[in-house]
């Protein structure tokens, strides 16, 4: 599968777990939607029962955080290397990331400190070294996890310690056979004025959204915190008017499986 498939894949799945939560039904209800038709610009349009077109354009809303980025690429290079055992051996595998924290055991309580209060880890490895030792570390095991056997080991990457857990179980956070990397970071809460950013890019594109469409819509989904998007909405949206060229736009957050209309 090639990254435009896989792209399109998970547009798809977004899209149906959207519509499967109460907003996105009675949306889909109300305009009598009767047929999904994949597309480009926008990402998907919709036929209605009287012959309408809609177009919804889905976007991703990453908070802004010092955090985001290591788990994100420690996330696509596990997940890469899951993929890989899977088309090489035909055995799909879980894997665990963690990072040793110096901090925790050094002798000075300034560090103790800072641990606890700027908890987490932002400094990125250098992927191609990680993804090689990861990638080692499959292969030198591959026996032991053909029998079902955990694999807990270390990598060195410079001067950086990764404890790597790897078995072919579904992941518990995720409930599939992917990557998961333990990181944490301090939460946002209602980040609006990032949300209207990201909301604006999609503004700007709205005339070549319209161009096939009756009416367009934007869904922003928000990614899990488990890559490192720490951040939450409330009800408290519901007080803040967003700036929109759409009809509607709908927030979908990915770890509640929740949906809400933004008011605009």
């Amino acid at each position: 599968m090639n990254k435009n498939d896989a792209k399109k894949e998970e547009e798809n799945s977004l899209l149906n777990n959207f519509l499967n939560t109460k907003v996105g039904n009675n949306w889909c209800l109300k305009k009598k939607v009767v047929e999904k038709v994949g597309n480009e610009t926008p990402d998907f349009l919709l036929r209605t029962f009287d012959n309408k077109t809609l177009g919804l354009e889905i976007t991703e809303f990453y908070v802004k955080h010092d955090h985001l980025n290591f788990s994100r690429v420690l996330t696509r290079i596990g997940n890469k290397i899951c993929q890989e055992i899977k088309k090489k051996y035909n055995i799909p595998i879980s894997m665990v990331i963690d990072k040793f924290d110096p901090r925790i055991w050094d002798s000075d309580h300034k560090e103790h400190l800072d641990a606890a209060y700027n908890p987490g880890f932002s400094k990125v490895p250098s992927q191609n070294l990680f993804m090689e030792e990861l990638r080692k570390l499959a292969s030198d095991n591959i026996n032991d996890i053909k029998l079902g056997k955990l694999i807990k080991q270390w990598i060195q990457i410079e001067d950086e310690y990764y404890q790597i857990s790897i078995i072919d179980f579904p992941s518990i956070s995720s409930g599939k056979y992917d990557c998961h990397v333990n990181n944490t970071g301090m939460l946002k809460f209602n980040p609006c004025d990032e949300l209207q950013l990201c909301i604006n890019k999609k503004n700007q594109k709205i005339k070549q959204y319209q161009a096939k469409c009756d009416e367009c819509y934007l869904l922003v989904t928000v990614p899990s915190n488990k890559i490192g998007n720490y951040c939450i909405f409330t009800d408290e949206i519901s007080k803040y008017k967003f700036e929109s060229n759409f009809t509607s736009i709908f927030l979908y957050d990915i770890d509640e499986n929740f949906s809400c209309i933004l008011n605009t």
